[in-house]
Formats: C-alpha cells, sequence, structure tokens
C-alpha cells in the first residue's frame, strides 16, 4: 500500500495579501518606536522659544551688498575714525589725537543699523570734506542711509556712476527687530578694544613709523 506524499500548500491570493501587510504593520510599528525615542515634549519646545540671544559684538562696517537692512532714525553720532587697512579694523579716535595723525583720520557719521537676519553693526558714513574729495560717494552713502530708515534697503558700489546706488525691497519685510540693549550699550561694545586714546596706542606708532 502506497503511503500518499504531502505536496506543499497553496499559497492564494489573499495569503500573499495578509502576508504584506503584515509586513507593512511591522514596518509602521518600527518606524513609530523610532519617532517615540526621537520626540520631544512640548515643555522643551516651549524653552527653546524662551531663550533669548545676548549681544556680544558689534561690527563698525559697511553694509554687504547682498544685505537688506534698516537705519535707526535717531541714533547717530559723528565721530572720528581710522581705518587700518593692513587688518581691515577701523580704530575710533579722541579728538584731542586728531592732530597727530590728522592725514589718517576720518570724519564719519556712525549709522546704527541692523539686517533682515537681526544682525546689529554700525555703519560709518564718511562726512563730506572740504576739497570735495571723493563727494559722490560720500552724499551717496549719506542719502542711501536716510533711506533705510525708512525702507528695507541694500546697496552696491557702482563703479560706473561713481556712487553708491541703493535698491529698495519690493515685498513688505516688516519692521525692524532692534536689540534691547540701549545705544549707549551698542555703542561701547562696537568701540571695545577700538578706541585710540593716546599717541602710544601700536596702531599709531606704526603709522608715525614709530616701530
Amino acid at each position: 500500500m502506497n503511503t500518499p506524499i504531502n505536496s506543499p500548500a497553496h499559497t492564494t491570493p489573499a495569503d500573499a495579501s495578509t502576508h504584506e501587510e503584515a509586513k507593512q504593520i511591522l514596518a509602521e510599528q518600527a518606524e513609530d518606536a523610532l519617532m517615540a525615542k526621537l520626540r520631544i515634549s512640548q515643555s522643551y519646545a516651549d524653552a527653546i522659544v524662551g531663550v533669548k540671544k545676548p549681544l556680544l559684538t558689534v561690527a563698525v562696517r559697511k553694509p554687504n551688498k547682498n544685505e537688506f537692512f534698516r537705519v535707526h532714525p535717531s541714533h547717530f553720532l559723528d565721530c572720528c575714525l581710522i581705518e587700518d587697512k593692513t587688518e581691515r579694523e577701523n580704530f575710533f579716535v579722541l579728538p584731542e589725537v586728531v592732530p597727530i595723525v590728522s592725514s589718517f583720520v576720518e570724519g564719519v557719521r556712525l549709522h546704527f543699523c541692523v539686517t533682515r537676519q537681526d544682525v546689529v553693526f554700525l555703519w560709518p558714513v564718511k562726512l563730506p570734506r572740504e576739497d570735495r574729495r571723493g563727494d559722490a560717494w560720500r552724499k551717496s552713502a549719506a542719502d542711501c542711509a536716510s533711506l533705510a530708515q525708512d525702507r528695507w534697503v541694500r546697496i552696491t558700489a557702482d563703479m560706473n556712476l561713481g556712487a553708491y546706488q541703493p535698491y529698495v525691497a519690493m515685498a513688505d519685510l516688516g519692521d525692524p527687530k532692534w536689540p534691547e540693549e540701549s545705544w549707549s550699550k551698542v555703542f561701547q561694545l562696537a568701540t571695545r578694544d577700538r578706541m585710540i586714546e593716546s599717541e602710544q596706542h601700536p596702531l599709531i606708532r606704526r603709522l608715525l613709523g614709530q616701530e
């Protein structure tokens, strides 16, 4: 008597569908487990929102050609600067030191500025000279600063025009976000390590050939 041989079970389309659904459920459960590991609580998100970024550094520079910025309408200062072209740094000079290095000193109006990215900087716009040298550059810079008091502006140096060319933002970019720090505090940060108070300052000695 022959013993019957059991043949493999035949897989129906319904069984295949059930198998695929089971695999999908396992994948989704694994994904949910990973998300559960990474998910942060709402209290953490609230804490991040409440973080305050203190203002620690304020640059003294021209606006970059690709950044839109605003100028504060009432915070500015007329003062004297020396540009250290070697180090590409600006130094503030006390009036009593100016006569010693007058040929290196520029009178500027220092404007309080902020960019769309909330970066604070001071823009030294050169004041007009008696000999009117570079007058178009100086006047156009002053005009751009005035325009930026009410509008978001970016500027470029147009060599063909021989002046700064302003571009006004077409969209409504909202109001500028000025820092909580006072104008006095902003100015202190800008002048830190950049004050020339005597002729013994290393930059003065270098300009006069004393070292």
